[in-house]
């Protein structure tokens, strides 16, 4: 219990942070080098990913948490410091992938 607990909060916390950097290049307004920032690539591939994973590897009650999570994180982290936020969505990914790994 506590693996898939840890899992969907893992991914919610790697999908979240990262959505809203991965929806920068689709708004208009910002300049381009913020759209194309080495940052905003980081934060498309690690959303993706995240949400690649819970599509595919969980139950459709983990996939409604996940998203609920997600997108409240989404709504309460703004991007004021992107390379923290996003870092720490690739090492929660990265954990992800651990614990994956390992059952």
């Amino acid at each position: 219990m506590l693996h898939l607990v840890l899992t969907c909060l893992l991914l919610s916390v790697a999908s979240g942070l990262s959505m809203r950097r991965f929806l920068l290049p689709y708004f208009s307004g910002g300049d381009l080098a913020e759209k194309s920032a080495p940052v905003t690539i980081v934060a498309s591939a690690v959303f993706l990913a995240a949400v690649a994973f819970t599509l595919s590897d969980q139950d459709l009650w983990a996939k409604t948490v996940i998203l609920i999570l997600c997108l409240s994180l989404a709504a309460m982290f703004d991007d004021a410091r992107p390379r923290l936020t996003i870092s720490f969505s690739a090492v929660c990914l990265a954990a992800y992938l651990g614990l994956r790994t390992i059952s």
